[in-house]
């Protein structure tokens, strides 16, 4: 079966559902149009801002299960993206987003109106980036910047409106995971604003790393916080744009923590329209986004599916399902069946069966008396020989 990836998001066609999103490979108007070359869909900048600064360093490391990150917005200044940037950017084979942030609602306006006079596709808002304030305060004392109230979000809807009234693009809000708790409030919050569409989620945090031969944090800064991106994430995320298709019609850019493309495809059943790759390319280079998007039209067509959009809010149906048939509390435990042929005797089953149920050699065999269903085992086999059927 073919599979076409052609997504549409707010009356914009990508070629496909992978959006690169802001970082490193946004650093530039060269290199978004080198990064388009990868075959991704869109390419956001890195966050646009009037009063660009450089990063306190070292700003990025690498730590269990994703990268620490304390980077401000683009080091280019909002005049170079307006007059080059943006222009040498799409010269490349991808959508073009501006993320853009103002210090003033009317500051974002006025950023806006420009990144849409200079041709960009769309029009991002970061909303709360976990260490921001710490660092500006640290290197410009006089700013006073404010940590902003993540519950209040009167600013932003402020933001969302003035940028409406001054560009025809679509706009998207990208929430931070900082809003874990309430995702559902700013969803509200910003689709009443009139924002056409979210992005979920920024970077948790903040996020500390410590070198444990000399005790400094890994990170620049006053306390070396900064963002946390990667798998570890994912998780999190992933359950965000859940809540959001759940209370919200609007489309959403699932990100956080995408390496492969069953990762894309998570983040599409849980409801997300487009899926933002960052943390995979900074640690395994730009060709990362090329293998996901490879990826993406195998596995789609192993569920037979021709288009992302067969599988898109799977999840919530599924969830629905259980509710209907009462299986929203399964607790009585099916042990798992064993697939000898495709069982290669690895042991991580036996390795993580708390309960001492398994049994690895010779065989795998599995103590129907001790087994409680958890689950775990099936989880960690690495070649799909244990299956366990509940809904």
């Amino acid at each position: 079966m073919a599979v076409d990836l052609k997504t549409d998001f707010c009356g914009l066609e990508f070629k496909n559902p992978i959006i690169v999103a802001a970082g490193a490979h946004g650093r530039d108007g060269d290199t978004i149009r080198e990064t388009a070359r990868w075959g991704v869909g869109g390419v956001c900048t890195k966050t646009i801002v009037s009063q660009p600064a450089t990063d306190v360093l070292p700003c990025f490391a690498k730590v269990e299960g994703g990268m620490l990150n304390a980077v401000f917005g683009s080091d280019r200044s909002a005049e170079y993206w307006f007059t080059e940037g943006i222009k040498r950017a799409k010269e490349g084979r991808a959508r073009v987003i501006a993320n853009l942030a103002g210090f003033t609602p009317e500051e974002g306006a006025e950023l806006a109106r420009k990144a849409e006079a200079a041709a960009a596709d769309m029009i991002e808002l970061p909303t709360h980036c976990p260490h921001m304030g710490e660092i500006l305060n640290a290197m410009f004392p006089g700013m006073n910047f404010p940590e902003p109230k993540l519950l209040d979000v009167g600013p932003m809807q402020q933001s969302v409106r003035l940028i409406k009234e001054a560009v025809k693009l679509p706009v998207v809000v990208k929430l931070s995971g900082t809003f874990s708790h309430i995702v559902r409030e700013w969803t509200k919050g910003v689709e009443e604003a009139g924002a056409d569409g979210i992005a979920c989620s920024d970077a948790l945090g903040p996020a500390l790393s410590i070198d444990p031969m000399t005790g400094h944090p890994v990170l620049g800064g006053p306390r070396g916080v900064g963002g946390l991106t990667g798998p570890a994430i994912k998780p999190i995320a992933l359950r965000m744009v859940l809540e959001i298709a759940m209370c919200s019609k609007l489309p959403i850019v699932g990100v956080g923590g995408v390496i492969r493309a069953a990762d894309v495809v998570e983040y599409i059943m849980a409801g997300a329209t487009l899926v933002g790759v960052c943390t995979a390319g900074h640690l395994n280079s730009e060709k990362q986004y090329e293998k996901i998007v490879q990826e993406l039209e195998t596995h789609l067509e192993t569920l037979g599916a021709s288009s992302p959009q067969d599988v898109r809010g799977l999840t919530l149906k599924r969830i629905e399902e259980r509710k209907q048939r009462g299986k929203v509390a399964v607790t009585d435990p099916i042990v798992p069946v064993v697939e000898e042929s495709k069982c290669s005797e690895c042991g991580k089953c036996e390795t993580v069966c708390v309960y001492k149920a398994i049994v690895c050699g010779g065989g795998l065999k599995i103590d129907k008396k001790r087994c409680t269903g958890c689950g775990l085992c099936v989880s960690v086999c690495p070649t799909g020989a244990l299956t366990q059927v509940y809904y």
